[in-house]
């Protein structure tokens, strides 16, 4: 099946949804003389974006997703300058007409404003989910650290009278053990 797409002063071509998403698009580039590197999408009248540049199948056909005859616009997707910190942020989905309604430009600009609300979100909380490892300044009676533990140990070597050459003993574990005072009790 056929639909129209709209473009320029009242400018308009048909194509065959009869194809991939990605074909469709490329299409469009080639017809409106757009760079391939472009990100275009299709909006309906109302204004409705299809979101074909966050598919992550583009090979699935087009009439999956468009209604046979009906007219549709082609819109620039305006992201982020590259190289900063919000490349991947929409600044703005721009329809390529000469003279676009108010109401359809409204509508795109709603849609904008909440998919980046939307990406924004997800990078908050993939940030809250990172996990970073805090080191302790301050050593806890409870707890032994790495350093403390090895400090305890030579401590122990030289006061039973031994050097670091021959190595630390160990003559009762750090931690005890459920075990341990159950022992306790028994030689009461």
């Amino acid at each position: 099946m056929f639909i129209f797409i709209k473009y320029g002063d009242d400018q308009h071509f048909l194509a065959n949804t009869n194809c991939s998403v990605l074909l469709l698009l490329h299409y469009a580039r080639r017809k409106l003389g757009l760079y391939k590197r472009d990100t275009i999408d299709l909006c309906d009248e109302s204004g409705t974006m299809k979101l074909f540049f966050l598919l992550k199948t583009p090979g699935e056909y087009a009439s999956k997703f468009l209604t046979a005859r009906n007219t549709y616009y082609v819109c620039r997707v305006d992201r982020g300058t590259p190289g900063t910190r919000l490349e991947n942020s929409y600044k703005a989905f721009v329809p390529l007409l000469k003279n676009p309604e108010p109401e359809l430009l409204d509508a795109l600009r709603t849609q904008c404003d909440l998919l980046e609300r939307s990406r924004l979100k997800i990078l908050r909380t993939q940030e809250a989910k990172k996990v970073v490892p805090i080191e302790s300044v301050v050593n806890l009676p409870g707890k032994a650290t790495k350093s403390s533990t090895s400090a305890l140990s030579q401590q122990r070597s030289k006061a039973a009278g031994r050097s670091d050459e021959e190595g630390p003993t160990r003559r009762s574990p750090l931690y005890k053990t459920r075990a341990d005072f159950y022992k306790k009790d028994k030689h009461r």
